[in-house]
């Protein structure tokens, strides 16, 4: 037996996690925890300019390991700044654990109590108490474990004067992660989900955030094959399918437009891993009218958006090769829908106009994606920011691997890209990570942590779009002939900007200036800012 701090057996179990690194901003609650972390077991911390941006960077790694991501806080306000990216986190179902150090109990006067409990719960992130020393390690590993296990942030929260105090404690392993195991659905659930893939004349088969593994690829390719439906995937599986015959890319309303023309044809929607959101069915359109089967790991996931005709839970790669026996057994001869479709082509996007050359004209954005997409580097993390440049960057910037992008505006806030990007990139160092984000979110989130990016040698490309405008405000004041000045801003260029930061600007006014932009991300050895100058009038929305 040993005698350790408090402190000191979270920091211990902590690395022994292996979920690092530990994105924080210290305070005299933490700072403790954070030393002994660093110094007696080597833990990597990434010390955010913003309470904010550190629970966000922890999204951001999650969100391309798929496990928890770490992160600390002191206790008040340094608390009451992390709300905005716990929402975050419930809303998009990543995992995240936040360390956030408390008030001493009967402190009744401290300027910084609150009752954080309360604050926490209210975002819809899971709370997690140290209850006494003799715990510590099993609370703190009840926290990891929840956080993965409900798919959501989980807020650990530690009194002063507990952690400070001394416990004996043995030096044995705490586990913090156990293998759920793998479920294959079976009864009448089942059988009712085979008759519906049977009687379909065109089916869909739409992969989810949830089946972008390898396993699960294999088995949904081999599924659409067997019943010669085409494939399709939700935003957050972006590219899973991107070299597959029959591939419809995403479905809702980021579709192509003939991919558009085969959903609405179709009869049957078989969706795995995917939640069925508004955006996915297109506010319904794209299921109206057809028989749906939606399969997911647990219970919850299934009916959160469309409610499914059949709900089956189980593993992706078990369920289709339950479906597949089941489709063999009784010679279901396969839909034809194949027959009726060309190959390739079911996925492209709409080309750009050429952006005009002339002295004076606006820069097409679309125009701008569409070179930007073929300029960097290919193997890249793809993280976009919130805001009305969002949704054509989700359309034209490709990624190698749905694994590699993240979407930050599951709550609907602009400014949560920057550290996300910052986080994603600690979860994939060997990897560039290219972030769009507008002016507005730039300016609200992204500006402190660009120089986080710097003090950390983040390989960070942003594009930045400025269209001088908090771009949605601005469409829908014009739209309704309204004056738009309330939604305009002076700013100041950002590429000098990002040069006093501490990386590197570049503006491109003319299609002449990707030269520029060329030579920049070939030579690149700190972040670099791109920063687009476009027109407010010109930018499309939707």
């Amino acid at each position: 037996m040993a005698s350790m701090k408090v402190f000191e057996v979270l920091a211990r179990v902590l690395a022994d996690s292996g979920r690092g690194p530990l994105f924080g901003v210290t305070g005299d609650a933490n700072v403790y925890l954070v030393d002994r972390f660093v110094t007696a077991h080597g833990g990597r911390f990434i010390a955010a300019a913003n309470e904010n941006g550190a629970a966000l960077m922890a999204l951001g790694l999650a969100s391309v390991t798929g496990r928890a991501g770490l992160a600390t806080v002191t206790h008040g306000p340094a608390l009451t700044n992390t709300l905005t990216a716990l929402a975050e986190g419930v809303k998009a179902g990543t995992p995240m654990v936040l360390l956030c150090g408390d008030t001493a109990h009967g402190d009744r006067e401290n300027l910084q109590k609150i009752s954080q409990r309360d604050v926490i719960l209210a975002t819809g992130a899971g709370f997690e108490e140290l209850h006494k020393p003799e715990t510590a390690a099993t609370d703190l590993a009840r926290a990891i474990r929840r956080a993965e296990a409900e798919r959501r942030p989980i807020a650990f929260n530690f009194r002063t004067d507990i952690q400070r105090q001394g416990v004996e404690t043995g030096i044995e392993d705490v586990p913090v992660a156990f293998s759920a195991p793998s479920i294959t659905p079976a009864g009448d659930d089942l059988d009712n989900a085979i008759g519906i893939i049977a009687a379909a004349k065109r089916p869909i088969v739409l992969a989810g955030r949830d089946a972008i593994d390898d396993a699960a690829r294999d088995a949904l390719l081999r599924l659409a094959e067997r019943i010669e439906a085409p494939v399709a995937t939700t935003l957050r599986a972006k590219g899973l399918f991107q070299d597959a015959d029959y591939n419809l890319g995403i479905m809702g309303t980021l579709s192509a437009p003939a991919a558009i023309d085969v959903i609405m044809k179709s009869d049957c929607i078989l969706a795995f891993g995917a939640g069925l959101n508004f955006h996915t069915t297109s506010e319904g359109a794209f299921v109206d009218g057809k028989r749906v089967v939606q399969v997911a790991a647990n219970a919850s996931g299934i009916g959160r958006g469309h409610t499914p005709d059949v709900g089956l839970v189980g593993g992706v790669a078990e369920t289709v090769e339950k479906i597949l026996y089941w489709l063999d057994e009784a010679d279901i001869p396969p839909s034809g829908f194949r027959g009726e479709l060309e190959p390739k082509g079911l996925a492209e996007l709409p080309s750009p106009r050429p952006t005009d050359s002339s002295d004076g004209a606006p820069l097409d954005y679309i125009d701008m994606l569409v070179r930007l997409n073929d300029l960097l580097p290919p193997d890249r993390l793809l993280v976009t920011d919130a805001g009305r440049h969002m949704v054509k960057a989700m359309q034209y910037l490709d990624v190698p691997h749905p694994r590699f992008y993240v979407q930050t505006a599951s709550f609907g806030s602009i400014g949560l890209g920057m550290p996300q990007a910052i986080g994603a990139a600690a979860a994939e160092p060997a990897r560039p990570v290219v972030l769009t984000i507008g002016d507005g979110g730039f300016m609200l989130g992204g500006l402190t942590e660009f120089n986080t990016a710097v003090r950390h040698g983040t390989d960070l490309i942003v594009i930045l779009c400025n269209d001088s405008c908090y771009g949605a405000e601005f469409a829908i004041l014009r739209d309704k002939q309204m004056d738009t000045a309330l939604s305009r801003f002076d700013w100041p260029d950002f590429a000098p900007l990002a040069d006093a930061l501490g990386g590197r600007g570049v503006t491109v006014r003319r299609v002449e200036d990707l030269e520029t932009v060329r030579q920049a991300v070939e030579t690149r050895d700190r972040p670099l800012l791109i920063e687009l100058k476009l027109d407010a009038d010109t930018m499309p929305f939707w």
